[in-house]
């Protein structure tokens, strides 16, 4: 009778444990890595550790310069449903800088859970079946920086910006196949990425511009096109964060705090349905920023795109207020019929 009357309150303890521990829900993604175009590097050892005791490892290219949050490689590995990354350890080389930087951090686990909870909607369906997040993405940059980003149906948002910092790996460990082979010799990229060698000794490293790229204005864009509507506008940021409005985004199409934008697309139709996507990409850089300085941060700002019904005198302004400025470092001629 005793034995019984313990496993009796064995039992219960185990299903009173159990029923207090919130379940761990899991989704379908992959992790993958980021890399500034002109600023390649290499992930030595990255890993997230999940809230169930998994862990995945980042995959990288062996030479990564993707573009500032444009995912990398992928690697299918572990279970196709995942839970979500509590921390991150992760140990990269930065080869213009020729430095090796390291870092181990929490991972905002209520943001990514609030984001994965709600999930996303495809625009290239009818906008009403609900999806989810597809990819994790870890950024790294000259100085340490380290950006995460959450990605699906060309959504992205930035949920942790890390700093890491400088350490040492030994070449014999880094390059195992290759050990007497010197960090100066091997972190040589001025034969691969001769791009970023020249935009080296023309600019050296702006190490702030990560962060530059972090401030958000209070913007919306639009079109001012007689007898046409907008439908669709995508949306990506110098910061790596990627918008689509469609459906009931697109009509409200309202001001909120958005990065710098490096890309945009709109697709709008005419009365006889007949939909024309123009496109901007890329924005140049100096001119889309120094636009920016010229405005009160504080007041909403328009990027409009002007043309007229059949489509002509095409024009893109910058506009706060009475005060327009034509947006000029852009290819007005990149526009083409959209086919569903």
């Amino acid at each position: 009778m005793k034995k019984i009357l313990i496993c009796f309150l064995l039992l219960t303890t185990i299903l009173t444990s159990c029923k207090n521990k919130p379940m761990i829900v899991k989704y379908e993604w992959l992790p993958t890595s980021s890399a500034p175009a002109l600023y390649p590097t290499n992930i030595y050892k990255g890993n997230f550790l999940l809230e169930d005791g998994k862990s995945v490892y980042i995959p990288t290219s062996g030479i990564n310069h993707t573009g500032w949050g444009y995912s990398g490689p992928l690697h299918a590995q572990g279970d196709d449903l995942k839970a979500l990354p509590v921390k991150l350890d992760i140990t990269w080389a930065s080869f213009l800088e020729n430095k090796f930087y390291t870092g181990s951090w929490d991972m905002p686990i209520d943001k990514i859970k609030k984001l994965f909870e709600a999930g996303t909607l495809d625009w290239r369906g009818d906008g009403t079946d609900p999806s989810n997040y597809s990819l994790i993405t870890v950024g790294c940059a000259p100085g340490g920086v380290v950006v995460v980003w959450v990605y699906g149906d060309d959504q992205q948002i930035e949920v942790a910006r890390f700093q890491a910092t400088e350490t040492h790996i030994a070449m014999k460990d880094f390059v195992p196949g290759n050990p007497t082979i010197t960090q100066q010799e091997y972190f040589d990229m001025s034969a691969s990425v001769p791009k970023a060698y020249e935009n080296l000794k023309k600019h050296g490293i702006q190490y702030d511009i990560w962060d530059i790229y972090r401030k958000k204005y209070n913007w919306r864009t639009r079109i001012e096109i007689p007898r046409h509507k907008l439908v669709n506008i995508g949306i990506e940021m110098f910061n790596g964060e990627e918008e689509t409005l469609f459906n009931q985004t697109v009509i409200d199409n309202v001001f909120k705090p958005r990065a710098v934008p490096r890309l945009i697309d709109f697709i709008f139709e005419d009365e006889s349905k007949v939909q024309t996507v123009f496109q901007i990409k890329y924005f140049d850089e100096e001119e889309i920023f120094n636009l920016f300085k010229q405005v009160d941060p504080a007041k909403p700002l328009e990027i409009v795109l002007r043309m007229n019904e059949d489509l002509s005198n095409r024009r893109v302004v910058f506009k706060q207020e009475e005060k327009e400025f034509t947006v000029k470092k852009i290819d007005l001629e990149n526009m083409w019929k959209y086919e569903q």
